[in-house]
């Protein structure tokens, strides 16, 4: 309890509850468009020089300057936030490329059946509406009313298009 008999806690004697003074007495307009012309042939060289790469450099600086558009208001030196993030953003394109180098993709199977292959591309030559029959019903394993289901069709329109597109692929494989 105070002197005068209040039982509340004043917020003005509490520090931890005192509003926070404003960092700027009012928000100070950062022209980036104008940063960008004047400072982005300079950025550019840096990011290249440290990527050695001219389009992720373009990449890395684009991020820098998107960056900085997000917080312009609090940023207080834009040109030393634009060297720093250019600079750290280039960093981790190395890194990235390092570990992507670490951990190759395996690379992907050949078929060494040129039968399979003919097959393929004969199935691929097939009109779409019979090459999509073919691939839910002999790819996927759907049953004929399960496509006609998933497509809207008839189950006679599925078995007839599956007819034909085997029959055109009969003609076309040898034996």
């Amino acid at each position: 309890m105070d002197a005068n008999g209040d039982d509340s806690v004043s917020v003005l004697g509490d520090p931890l509850l005192r509003p926070r003074p404003a960092t700027r007495s009012a928000p100070v307009s950062l022209d980036v468009d104008s940063l960008y012309r004047e400072h982005r042939r300079q950025l550019l060289n840096l990011a290249a020089a440290i990527t050695l790469d001219r389009s992720a450099a373009e990449e890395v600086v684009h991020d820098a300057f998107a960056g900085l558009q997000r917080r312009a208001f609090e940023v207080d030196e834009p040109i030393r936030y634009l060297h720093r993030s250019v600079v750290n953003q280039a960093v981790s394109v190395i890194r990235r490329r390092r570990s992507a180098a670490a951990h190759p993709m395996p690379p992907a199977g050949s078929v060494t059946n040129p039968e399979i292959d003919e097959t393929w591309a004969a199935v691929c030559r097939l009109p779409v509406r019979e090459r999509s029959v073919v691939v839910l019903r002999y790819w996927l394993d759907w049953s004929e009313a399960d496509i006609a289901g998933s497509l809207g069709w008839p189950s006679g329109t599925v078995k007839s298009t599956l007819h034909r597109a085997l029959k055109r692929l009969e003609k076309e494989l040898p034996a």
